[in-house]
């Protein structure tokens, strides 16, 4: 692989080996690149949670409440009954408007009417009275009609004098509009004036009240809807506060001035008693398009189910097919949000934001789980989760808002999202640029599916040089030289071949997951357990072996005989197990990761030994004993390879033993019994066995030579039954 497994190191590192049991179970999940992993996930949901302590982070929550109020409706219902308001509206609206006596007037002329109705709601008993309309001019001037407000202003001061007028008044950057003088007056001066501005986020939706306004010599004094409330007898807040919409239909009851003013007129006081009579009353705009605003109610608007539950009217019926909604808007008068305030504190249903700690919290858990989702999953099912995680949320969330407690609910939205986007494009950027790079380098190095386990673990690749158990396998095609020199004329066929019979070869090895290291002129070196785990070297690499037999049949027939019109070509196998260096090695300019050992050259010397005794595949006692029983062997010998003193015990492999028949086992167990015999020193006999199998077996052939030899001249006395190889 030359310096790609340089670079490999250098990118990857190396990883410890392998562990059983839960100790594996705990080293995979702790594995480098989930420790990684971990990191990322750990700073985005850090990072997420410090996103709570920036100012945005109080509008994103407040902007969850539009979501939460018509979530809370659909689960828990309406806060409370229409006719369980503390107020009531007296609108000015689109169909008083358009009737006696207010058609065609100007306003400033409705004073003497508006009496009428005030005079009859201030007889009915209520808590308090609060005028959301300013009237900053009057008719009332000698210039003009001299006492026209005369009614109006003593309506106003019998409220006054009740301690149940509260008039409004509106801020501008630089100017105040006030009431006029004379109204001012017979309410007995300021203490009756109150601020009508509304809070207003920066997306122009309206989520809070204002509890208090400074005054501009010092200390404050209670806004429009706070005042009205604190005479209702509510406890006022020590801040501004939320808003708490009730989201039933009508849940503000609204009543037209028209209506009452025809109603007072005839001297109904009967109805005024049944609808007013300890509420806080509003009198105010409810128009189409004027003093309207959007609040946190914009999800849960249903302009036409709210006039169908409008109370009873008095004298005047309501005309919805000429004034009724054309559908749901999404914005509301300004009075009804302050008796939406107002009802906020006197029915104490305040609206609590999540603590800042408890928001960390929710937000950092919330995006550290998700972001492990998203490492674990791929994008469409990473979304999936995160949609289900975000719907478990979003029910605790509308529970803990039906419990007055708000939870950054926009904010859990924007972090899944913001976790969403970073993780997959970590895992893109980074992750899977490292998958690209290691499935380009290693594409014509290790078989596609070696190469896609690389990619989904790189952790699992070992580039460092270390020790280790490995299986080595060496095959060498059965003649090549005489091939060779027959085609010699013809070099580009002759590579062909060789090319073809590679392939062959290679496919099986990579089938059972072993990595090709080299090519060696025809001869083919492999490995198990390196660079990936395997701890079934063994087994896998004996089973390469017979599947490359199996292939070479094939390849023999369909290609070299019917293609080529060459006789068939053989392989001889070495596998060898053991230990062995394994690594990077090379020189400074070109590297290769490979394996090198007495481990290796044993192999080596395992695969020429085959041509001593004509087997095509031979083992060693470490590769035989990590087989079992699933294989058919027998004892070929006790070999000093050369280089080596001691010996070591060789077998041969015939193929799986489930595929063994009875003539072999056989033959194997009269091979193994004239085994016994030459061990024994017994070579007369042990020749006459042998010589009994030679015909068709080119093993007990050599021994019954061997044989021969040994009784003509006799091996040493403390001869072990082993014979020196003196060839490669």
């Amino acid at each position: 692989m030359s310096f790609l497994s340089q670079a490999l190191k250098q990118r990857l590192g190396q990883r410890p080996g392998p562990r059983q049991g839960l100790r594996a179970a705990l080293a995979a999940a702790l594995s480098r690149k989930w420790r990684r992993r971990l990191a990322v996930a750990a700073a985005l949901a850090l990072l997420s949670g410090g996103l709570i302590l920036l100012p945005p982070a109080d509008f994103l929550l407040r902007l969850g409440i539009d979501a939460l109020l018509p979530l809370r409706h659909w689960l828990h219902g309406p806060l409370f009954a229409p006719s369980e308001s503390d107020v009531v509206v007296v609108a000015i609206d689109e169909q008083s408007y358009r009737a006696e006596p207010f058609r065609n007037t100007p306003k400033v002329a409705w004073t003497p009417h508006i009496a009428r109705v005030l005079e009859m709601v201030t007889e009915a008993g209520p808590k308090a009275v609060g005028f959301d309309v300013i009237y900053p001019t009057s008719l009332d001037r000698p210039e003009l009609l001299r006492g026209y407000d005369r009614p109006f202003l003593l309506a106003l001061r019998k409220a006054a004098d009740r301690e149940l007028i509260v008039l409004g008044q509106a801020r501008l950057s630089s100017e105040t509009i006030q009431p006029y003088p004379g109204q001012i007056a017979a309410i007995k001066g300021r203490d009756n004036l109150r601020t009508l501005n509304l809070m207003v986020d920066p997306d122009d939706v309206v989520r809070g009240y204002f509890r208090a306004f400074g005054n501009e010599g010092g200390g404050e004094t209670p806004s429009f809807g706070a005042e009205l409330a604190r005479r209702a007898g509510a406890a006022l807040p020590a801040d501004d506060f939320l808003i708490n919409f009730n989201t039933v239909p009508g849940d503000i009851p609204i009543y037209s001035m028209v209506d009452l003013w025809t109603c007072a007129g005839e001297g109904a006081a009967a109805y005024f008693a049944r609808h007013f009579r300890g509420k806080i009353v509003i009198f105010g705009e409810a128009l189409d398009l004027e003093d309207r605003f959007v609040s946190s109610k914009r999800l849960a608007m249903t302009a036409r189910a709210d006039a169908a539950a409008q109370p009873e009217r008095c004298r005047v019926a309501a005309e919805p097919e000429r004034f009724g909604a054309l559908g749901d808007r999404r914005s509301m008068p300004g009075v009804l949000i302050h008796a939406a305030a107002i009802n906020t504190l006197t029915k104490d249903l305040h609206l609590a934001p999540l603590p800042k700690a408890a928001q960390f919290a929710a937000v950092t858990s919330s995006v550290l789980l998700l972001a492990v989702l998203f490492f674990m999953l791929k994008p469409g099912a990473g979304l999936a989760a995160a949609g289900a995680v975000l719907a478990a949320e979003l029910v605790l969330a509308v529970n803990a808002f039906a419990a007055g407690v708000v939870v950054p609910i926009a904010m859990l939205a924007v972090t899944a999202a913001l976790a969403y986007s970073l993780t997959y494009a970590y895992r893109f950027v980074v992750e899977d640029k490292e998958r690209r790079w290691i499935q380009h380098a290693f594409r014509h190095y290790l078989a596609p599916v070696l190469v896609d386990r690389l990619a989904a673990d790189p952790e699992a690749l070992r580039l460092g040089g270390e020790k280790r158990r490995v299986t080595v396998f060496f095959s060498d095609i059965a003649g090549f030289t005489t091939i060779s020199e027959g085609l010699r004329d013809q070099p580009d066929r002759l590579v062909e071949i060789l090319n073809k019979y590679l392939t062959v070869m290679t496919e099986a090895v990579e089938a059972r997951g072993g990595y090709v290291d080299k090519y060696i002129g025809d001869a083919v070196m492999a490995i198990w357990n390196a660079p990936l785990d395997d701890d079934q070297s063994e087994r896998h690499g004996v089973e390469a072996a017979l599947d490359c037999l199996a292939a070479l049949e094939r390849f023999n027939a369909e290609v070299v005989e019917r293609e080529y019109g060459m006789k068939p070509i053989g392989t001889r196998i070495g596998l060898n197990t053991g230990m062995a260096v394994v690594g990077n090695m090379g020189s400074k300019a070109r590297l290769n990761y490979t394996v090198t050992g007495d481990t290796v050259n044993l192999a080596a010397r395992l695969e020429g030994a085959n041509k001593e005794y004509g087997s095509n595949i031979m083992i060693s006692e470490d590769v035989a004993s990590g087989l079992g029983g699933e294989f058919t062997l027998r004892r070929l010998d006790r070999l000093v390879v050369k280089g080596k003193r001691e010996p070591v015990t060789v077998f041969e492999v015939f193929g799986r033993r489930s595929d063994a028949g009875a003539a072999l086992l056989e033959r194997i167990a009269a091979f193994h019994a004239a085994l016994a015999l030459y061990d024994a020193r017994d070579f007369a006999a042990a020749g006459r066995a042998f010589a009994a199998l030679a015909a068709s077996d080119p093993a007990a052939e050599m021994y019954a030579e061997r044989c021969r030899h040994y009784q003509a001249a006799s091996p040493p006395a403390d001869w072990n039954g082993a014979f020196e190889m003196k060839t490669k």
